[in-house]
């Protein structure tokens, strides 16, 4: 009994001097201040209400849906209002073989982020349509891999395999760049500053372009890149970014940059009689539009 009495002894004076070697005190932690919330600032681009002038025309803008196309239709809302405003209607392409008679009998062909190519025979039909005196928008951004360039490169056009970015001035994330540099024609007319938010370079006839502290993926250079361009006779239109048309990415002169091509695709009759000018209001909802009928026709397929 007496050894384990002193066993225990033993421990307890070897515990109670290691805590006393060891021990400095109770932890008291600095002080630390709250972040000012308040004081940190960020970027918040809104839509810039403008003046939607144009001479209303007659006629069809044709969407492709037939080649596995990786975007949300409702993301044209105000685009396809704005080209509808114009008296023109919108169909859709679901199905590759109707394409002859499609483009037949439309103005204008979209084709956005297309993860199915074309094939030589659906490239020359395009060849044709544009040849004829129609028009072709190509859009594509570098998140959805696709396949655009299987029909782009016919009209001196390639989408590149990176996106852009700045680290500099940037619309509070540094893929989210400001576009300020335009070569003037009816696509640009009007555009003070934009944003492009996912955007790719785009090789060809470029009619909007980076600053030069943009750096490219591919590469890691920083640069001048042209991410719109404009070939054949301005008849076909090429972008390297799709978020830009939908809400709420609508903002600065990125309502404007959507009514000029609603412009190229809508263009007015030859011969308007008489040439009638209408006007509306395009805001950041874009619901101020001459009747209801114009917004929910673009739903329809």
């Amino acid at each position: 009994m007496r050894k384990v009495k002193f066993v225990v002894l033993v421990i307890t004076i070897v515990f109670l001097a290691q805590l006393l070697f060891f021990y400095r005190g109770v932890y008291l932690p600095p002080p630390t201040n709250m972040p000012d919330f308040l004081s940190i600032t960020t970027n918040s681009s809104t839509p810039i209400e403008i003046n939607d002038s144009f001479i209303s025309g007659n006629g069809t803008v044709l969407v492709d849906l037939s080649h596995e196309n990786n975007f949300n239709v409702g993301d044209l809302n105000i685009l396809l209002s704005r080209i509808i405003a114009r008296g023109y209607h919108i169909e859709y392409l679901h199905s590759g073989s109707n394409l002859t008679d499609h483009l037949s009998d439309s103005t204008s062909f979209v084709v956005i982020s297309p993860t199915s190519s074309f094939l030589e025979a659906d490239v020359n039909l395009v060849r044709e349509f544009i040849d004829g005196g129609g028009r072709l928008l190509l859009l594509s951004e570098p998140i959805n891999k696709n396949k655009i360039n299987s029909l782009a490169v016919e009209f001196g056009t390639l989408f590149w395999n990176d996106y852009l970015y700045n680290l500099k001035e940037n619309d509070g994330n540094f893929r989210y760049i400001y576009l300020t540099e335009f070569v003037e024609n009816n696509i640009t007319n009007g555009l003070r500053k934009i944003v492009f938010y996912t955007s790719s370079s785009v090789f060809g006839n470029g009619i909007i372009f980076t600053d030069n502290n943009t750096y490219s993926s591919s590469s890691g250079e920083k640069g001048r890149y042209s991410v719109v361009v404009m070939n054949e006779d301005s008849r076909v239109l090429a972008i390297g970014d799709v978020t830009f048309l939908a809400e709420p990415y609508n903002v600065m002169d990125n309502n404007r940059l959507i009514c000029n091509i609603a412009d190229f695709l809508a263009p007015p009759d030859a011969t308007p009689e008489p040439a009638e000018i209408y006007s509306t209001t395009v805001n950041s909802t874009n619901k101020t539009l001459t009747n209801d009928t114009i917004f929910n026709a673009s739903m329809q397929e």
